[in-house]
C-alpha cells in the first residue's frame, strides 16, 4: 500500500529554534536510526490550521513519493479530535483530523485514511499536550522502519475534507469574473490567494487582468517585481502558481492591511 523512502517533513507552529522541535526528532531516531528529517517550517502562526492547510498543500507538491509528512498544528490536543493517517499524492500525512487535511484532500484525495489509536506504536513518553512528540513522530518513525500503515489504527471511511469546505477552498468563478480569497501571508508580506494560473481564462492576457482586494484595485499581473518600481502594489502569480499581491521590496500584508478570508475579485479588464 505505501512504500516509505525514509524522509520524514515536519511542519508545525513551534517557532524558530523551539526544543519541541529536537524532541520530536530525537524521539523518531530513538525509534528508527534510519530515519531522515526535514523542516519544511516551524514558523506556522500559533494554532493557525489554515495556513497550516496551504503549506501542507505545497509540501506535498515539492516532496517525492514516499514521504512522510508530520503536521503539528493542533489547538485541540488533548481532546477527542482524532489524529490520522492519511495516504495521499503517494505520500503519508500524519496530523490531526482538525481542518488540517481541507486542501490537500480537496486537490488530492485520499485513497486510504487510519486512525492512529494503535497504542504500540505510540512512543514511549506520554503526555496530553504534545501528541506530535507522543503519537505522531512515533508512528511515523515506526513507518520507516518497515510497519504497514494499515497497522497503526483503525480504517476509517469518513472523508477528511471538511463538510462545506471543498467548494470554498479553490476560487470560483461567478459571472465574468473569478472570485476568490486570501488565504495566508508570507514571512516577505506577501498575501497568498487561493486563485492558481490555471484558473484565469486562456484569452485573457496579463495586462488586461484587474484584481480587487481589501479596497486595492490592482491592474495587470506582472511576471516579475522587477516590472514595477519600489514601493508600488503588484499582482503576480508566484512560485506556487498562486496569485500573490506584494509591494515591490516592501510588506503588502502590513501596508495594505490585507485579511486573511477577504474577497478577492479577478475581471478581464477589455470585458
Amino acid at each position: 500500500m505505501f512504500t516509505p523512502d525514509g524522509l520524514i517533513a515536519l511542519t508545525t507552529d513551534f517557532q524558530a529554534d523551539s526544543f519541541y522541535v529536537a524532541e520530536m526528532k530525537g524521539t523518531a531516531y530513538a525509534i528508527s536510526r534510519e530515519a531522515r528529517l526535514i523542516d519544511v517550517t516551524h514558523s506556522i502562526p500559533p494554532q493557525d490550521v489554515a495556513q497550516a492547510s496551504w503549506v501542507l498543500l505545497r509540501a506535498v507538491e515539492a516532496f517525492p513519493r514516499g514521504t512522510i509528512h508530520v503536521v503539528v498544528v493542533d489547538p485541540g490536543v488533548g481532546t477527542d479530535r482524532r489524529i490520522v493517517a492519511a495516504l495521499i499524492h503517494d505520500q503519508v500525512i500524519i496530523g490531526p483530523h482538525n481542518g488540517l487535511f481541507d486542501v490537500v484532500a480537496a486537490r488530492y484525495p485520499a485513497t486510504a485514511v487510519f486512525e492512529l489509536n494503535n497504542q504500540v506504536y505510540y512512543g514511549s513518553r506520554w503526555s496530553s499536550t504534545f501528541h506530535g512528540r507522543d503519537i505522531m513522530v512515533p508512528a511515523a518513525a515506526h513507518l520507516v522502519r518497515g510497519v504497514p500503515l494499515e497497522s497503526l489504527g483503525e480504517r476509517l471511511s469518513e472523508r477528511l475534507v471538511t463538510a462545506g469546505k471543498t467548494v470554498e477552498t479553490f476560487a470560483q468563478a461567478e459571472g465574468d469574473a473569478l472570485v476568490g480569497r486570501i488565504v495566508y501571508a508570507d514571512s516577505f508580506g506577501n498575501v497568498v490567494t487561493n486563485v492558481f494560473a490555471r484558473d484565469i481564462p486562456e484569452a485573457w492576457q496579463p495586462g488586461s487582468v484587474q484584481v480587487e482586494a481589501g479596497g486595492q484595485t490592482i491592474r495587470g499581473v506582472v511576471a516579475t517585481y522587477g516590472e514595477r518600481p519600489a514601493g508600488e502594489l503588484v499582482a503576480l502569480f508566484g512560485s506556487s502558481g498562486q496569485l500573490e499581491l506584494s509591494i515591490v521590496q516592501g510588506d503588502a500584508a502590513q501596508k495594505c492591511g490585507f485579511q486573511v478570508g477577504a474577497k478577492v475579485k479577478i475581471t478581464n479588464d477589455f470585458v
